[in-house]
């Protein structure tokens, strides 16, 4: 058990040394992934089923997904730029998806 807790906390400190090599707070990104859960959770629940509160839900998360992007475009030093291309494609791979899926479905 100490060995997996051991391996584990290496890769979590590992992954926190990432965004610190380029000058971004890691913070801001567990902030964002918790608040898309919320609302994600929050989208399911049988009282706030209504079109126009799934609609909102809906286009907040795609704002959220691009706070992501533009954050590390503003702050990050010597990231790839390929890193943010992939992400921006994502947002709006998922954007896209997210907008049949409401409008046609």
């Amino acid at each position: 058990m100490r060995q997996y807790l051991t391996r584990w906390f290496s890769i979590v400190k590992g992954l926190y040394r990432i965004p610190v090599a380029h000058n971004l707070n890691p913070k801001v990104f567990l902030v964002l992934g918790i608040i898309g859960t919320i609302v994600h959770i929050l989208y399911y629940l049988p009282w706030l089923n209504m079109y126009t509160v799934e609609l909102s839900f809906l286009a907040f998360l795609r704002v959220l997904a691009l706070a992501g992007p533009v954050y590390i475009f503003l702050r990050g030093r010597r990231i790839a730029a390929l890193l943010n291309l992939s992400l921006l494609g994502g947002w709006a791979l998922g954007t896209t998806w997210h907008v049949c899926y409401c409008v046609y479905l």
